[in-house]
């Protein structure tokens, strides 16, 4: 559509003659005539007048369909290349932002699928520490597998039933020192590590055979999660094309 065209339209839709619009925008019907003909260009302040006479803002005035056909003339009328470049201009910043969003959508959707995939964060496999009781600070650390050793290798001598009696009074003592705790952890230890508690401390092994693997399904989701992200950032790239048509 011309501008020609597009004034002519307006003036019609609005049930004005050309003689009642020339006369509500104070300009000659023969030159409005030309104007609808395509065979003059107004003026910024004619055009001015003659939105008014429509009660027409530029900016609807200006539409894409226009602005497509008549872009060379309509750049010569100041206030209409103004908006023009303002149009271009935010979208172009529109496009530039929809992009910027696609391209982190896309990021952000291969970061979470590693993530997932990897099991960086949220580990699936749980290592068994197991700790079978309180060693106190002045005892050796193996002192539940080797008291006897400590006890009773020491050069001391005996008499048979003294040194029964001093054995089963130790190994019920022994005994109630053993309670077991466990600790189930995600996070690697070594080995074995050390925990200070009240009377002693706690020395936490590494039971390979009861440490295991479980399900954890936030790994899954984020995987899940990636790949959503992943298709929304393409189509992102595949709608830009559609939605912002270089004119």
């Amino acid at each position: 559509m011309t501008l020609g065209e597009k004034l002519k339209q307006l003036r019609q839709e609005k049930g004005l003659s050309q003689p009642e619009l020339a006369a509500e925008a104070g300009i000659e019907q023969s030159y409005l005539s030309k104007l609808e003909n395509d065979k003059s260009l107004p003026s910024n302040d004619i055009l001015r007048k003659i939105l008014a006479a429509f009660q027409v803002s530029l900016s609807d005035f200006v539409t894409d369909e226009l602005v497509q056909k008549d872009m060379s003339r309509l750049k010569q009328i100041p206030d209409v290349e103004q908006l023009i470049a303002q149009k271009s201009q935010n979208q172009f910043t529109q496009r530039r932002n929809f992009l910027l969003a696609a391209s982190i959508s896309i990021v952000l959707a291969a970061t979470l699928f590693f993530i997932g995939y990897s099991k960086l964060i949220f580990n699936e496999y749980v290592y068994h520490y197991e700790s079978i009781g309180v060693v106190k600070d002045d005892e050796p650390a193996d002192i539940f597998s080797r008291w006897e050793r400590y006890y009773f290798n020491t050069g001391e001598e005996l008499p048979v039933l003294q040194r029964q009696k001093k054995h089963k009074s130790l190994s019920l003592e022994m005994a109630k020192r053993r309670v077991t705790l466990v600790q189930m952890t995600p996070e690697y230890k070594g080995p074995s590590y050390t925990e200070t508690v009240a009377g002693g401390r706690r020395i936490y092994k590494l039971d390979n055979l009861m440490s295991k693997k479980i399900r954890r399904p936030i790994n899954s989701w984020l995987q899940v999660l990636g790949v959503l992200l992943f298709a929304s950032g393409i189509m992102g790239f595949v709608l830009e094309r559609r939605l912002f048509k270089l004119n």
